[in-house]
Formats: C-alpha cells, sequence, structure tokens
C-alpha cells in the first residue's frame, strides 16, 4: 500500500470508492506552505508560506494508483509528488501521530486559474464534508478562480 493525499474531488468517499476499490481513509493532515489554486478548472495546489492544505490520506494499492494516474492526466496534466508528513491516524482503538510518506498530483505549470464547473466544487465540497474538513480553503480558492466575485 502507498500513502495518497486528496485535496480536491477525491476527498469525496463515493467518488473513491468507485474509482478506487482497494482504497481506504486513514487519517487528514494539513499540508503547510501551500494552497489551493483552480486551474484549467481544478484544483492543484501551489507553495504559499503560511498557507496550509487540508488533505485526506488514502492508503492505495499499485491498481489504485493507476487508476488515479488515468484520472488525473498523469504525467501530462499532473506530476507527482511525495510530501513527508504527520497526521493523526489510528492504530487500533488508539489515535496516534503518524509520519509517513504521501503522494500528491500536481497540477503541471502553464494552465490559467479558471473558475471549476459546479459539478466539480459540489463533488469536492461533499469530499470536505465527508472528512469534516473546514472547506475555507476551498472557498477561498474558488473565490480567487472568479475573480473575487462573491
Amino acid at each position: 500500500m502507498r500513502y495518497y493525499l486528496a485535496y480536491g474531488s477525491n476527498l469525496n468517499r463515493a467518488q473513491m470508492r468507485h474509482r478506487c476499490p482497494d482504497a481506504y481513509p486513514v487519517g487528514t493532515c494539513l499540508l503547510k506552505n501551500h494552497k489551493l489554486v483552480f486551474r484549467r478548472g481544478f484544483l492543484t495546489i501551489e507553495p504559499d508560506q503560511g498557507s496550509s492544505v487540508p488533505v485526506a490520506v488514502w492508503a492505495i494499492s499499485r491498481e489504485d494508483e493507476k487508476n488515479l494516474d488515468r484520472y488525473e492526466g498523469y504525467p501530462r496534466f499532473y506530476y507527482k509528488r511525495e510530501f513527508p508528513l504527520v497526521f493523526s491516524g489510528r492504530e487500533g482503538d488508539k489515535v496516534k501521530e503518524i509520519i509517513v510518506d504521501g503522494m500528491a498530483y500536481i497540477m503541471t505549470d502553464g494552465f490559467p486559474i479558471q473558475k471549476p464547473s459546479e459539478t466539480y466544487m459540489r463533488t469536492c465540497m461533499e469530499g470536505y464534508l465527508n472528512f469534516g474538513i473546514n472547506p475555507d480553503p476551498l472557498l477561498d480558492a474558488y473565490r480567487e478562480a472568479k475573480g473575487g466575485e462573491q
């Protein structure tokens, strides 16, 4: 198994169950010094000192990763990057801090900031609710993509 860091539509449990049948969530954490950005209408993460991105940590199989590679358009639209992480996870019935390397997909350079479709935004918001994550970073990225519109 490998740890995968989801910050967009792959926070959505129903979507992940369909796309990655072997995957299971193991916790959440913050990816520090990064922010969410909608580029070409899809989320990516970019360096931003002092900001943080909430992510769900999924354990995925090799087959799940192949499915994600196809979905994310790897390596043309997204590349992979490893991040060392500390997150709260379960070991039996105990919650403890776990240090792991996790893989995230990051959009390749050159795509403009662009507002997402309503469907994509709703899918991402469902994922935030699935994990009990504060959606403020998602809403901030959405406002930025809309050019500051309310």
